[in-house]
């Protein structure tokens, strides 16, 4: 019973306890918040005890708003750079288009001025593809284009590329063709020169990419600078143009002149070409 009546007493002790210390901090809160210009040593004593706890405590709140404010403007321009990037790629993609397209336009056109040159007797009816594979290497020496029967390209068909004669079309599918260019070492063109048409002779590709040749005539007055065009002899219609002289020389027998002639198409790069069926494919 005694024990009982010690432990109902503690627990009452409790209670009371806390009830005291809140009446003493209510009464510290009202004496504080007088304007007063004195105050207590109670309240000095209070003062020296909390000081350094409110001073930690505002830090450390100080501390965590200067975070969480970094962390939000960190993740704000995150946002921000990530869409101007976007914003940069788009553009960046829309002026590669406008520029493939511009240089699609231009390829076109210069295919265009190719066929005006060319013999008008015979029924050009042209077709455009592209070339959607080749060969390993950097030149065009025999690749394949997005055209076939179904196009009504043949065999032996003539192909030209944005500036003069590229080859000829060795084989065909439905969709697709496969072109030999004038490059090829297998490869061979009879020319006349554009300034003087009583000059021809033959032209051939070699391995290193050359074209070389030499003239029927080996008093004729080539020179280099003299461009040569297409002679309307064998596979090909006469007026494409072929290349440009840069080197003449006499072979050491004397019978014949022999030139060297850079291609006016660009064999390291083609992408569109036209092909046109020559009189002298079979029907």
């Amino acid at each position: 019973m005694v024990n009982e009546l010690n432990n109902l007493n503690d627990k009452n002790r409790i209670p009371i306890a806390l009830t005291i210390v809140v009446i003493v901090l209510i009464m510290i809160i009202g004496f504080t918040a007088q304007q007063r210009q004195e105050i207590t040593v109670i309240e000095r004593g209070i003062g020296r005890f909390f000081s350094p706890l409110q001073k930690g405590v505002t830090s450390v709140i100080s501390t965590i708003e200067k975070n969480v404010v970094t962390l939000i403007k960190s993740s704000e321009i995150k946002e921000e750079n990530s869409q101007l990037i976007s914003e940069n790629q788009a553009l960046q993609q829309e002026l590669v288009d406008q520029q493939l397209s511009q240089e699609e336009l231009l390829e076109l056109k210069d295919l265009r001025e190719t066929l005006n040159n060319i013999d008008r007797t015979i029924d050009l009816s042209p077709v455009t593809a592209n070339v959607i594979a080749k060969t390993p290497g950097n030149w065009f020496e025999m690749f394949t284009i997005d055209a076939g029967t179904e196009n009504n390209i043949k065999k032996d068909s003539v192909v030209i590329g944005s500036g003069g004669l590229v080859g000829r079309v060795y084989e065909t599918g439905s969709t697709w063709s496969k072109v030999i260019s004038i490059i090829n070492n297998g490869s061979s063109v009879s020319f006349q020169v554009l300034r003087d048409g009583a000059y021809q002779g033959i032209v051939s590709g070699s391995v290193t990419h050359e074209l070389s040749g030499y003239l029927f005539d080996p008093d004729a007055e080539i020179v280099v600078g003299d461009q040569l065009i297409t002679s309307g002899i064998g596979l090909y219609p006469r007026g494409i143009l072929i290349g440009e002289v840069i080197e003449v020389d006499r072979t050491s027998d004397l019978l014949l002149k022999s030139v060297v002639v850079e291609p006016a198409v660009n064999f390291k790069r083609l992408d569109k070409v036209l092909i046109i069926n020559s009189r002298n494919i079979d029907e």
